[in-house]
């Protein structure tokens, strides 16, 4: 589909428009009327042909003012839909903002939130007791280590004595 741009020349497209579509008209009435030129004695013919072109330039008069009344009808359309548009979204929000309060405050939702505070209550629980835990198996190892030296240092005096006795 074609994009349209509105310009100060529209008015003026849209009246040229309107002046190849009565052109194109008064063609077909013309052919029209050849057609019926041999059945119809020229008199008739004329009075007919009259009354179309009567009609037709009737139509024409009125068209710069339904041109001016145009931009005016577009934007009440526009304004309307917009009205429309706003109200629409007012309703929606209204809607949403019902379901989310009655979600809220169902007890399903509420077992929820307090089954997840106990979840998050025994997570922190749990990572406390793990780094109180960690902390203590690293103390506790760094005690055995410490341990674990020292007797290595008094097994290795004792074997030293042991051996300077067993030499005597």
């Amino acid at each position: 589909m074609a994009s349209r741009t509105k310009s100060s020349a529209t008015p003026l497209y849209a009246l040229a428009g309107f002046g190849d579509l009565a052109v194109a008209k008064l063609r077909e009435v013309s052919d029209e009327l050849a057609g019926r030129i041999a059945t119809l004695d020229q008199q008739a013919l004329q009075a007919q042909l009259a009354k179309r072109v009567d009609a037709l330039a009737a139509d024409a008069r009125t068209v710069p003012a339904k041109l001016r009344e145009l931009p005016i009808a577009a934007q009440a359309s526009i304004a309307t839909v917009l009205g429309q548009a706003d109200v629409t979204y007012e309703e929606l929000a209204g809607r949403g903002k019902k379901v989310v309060t009655r979600i809220r405050n169902q007890q399903a939702t509420q077992d929820l939130l307090a089954r997840a505070g106990d979840t998050e209550s025994r997570a922190k629980a749990t990572r406390t007791s793990v780094r109180k835990s960690a902390e203590t198996a690293g103390r506790s190892a760094k005690a055995t280590t410490t341990s674990a030296r020292k007797t290595a240092r008094t097994a290795a005096k004792a074997a030293g004595d042991a051996a300077d006795k067993v030499g005597n």
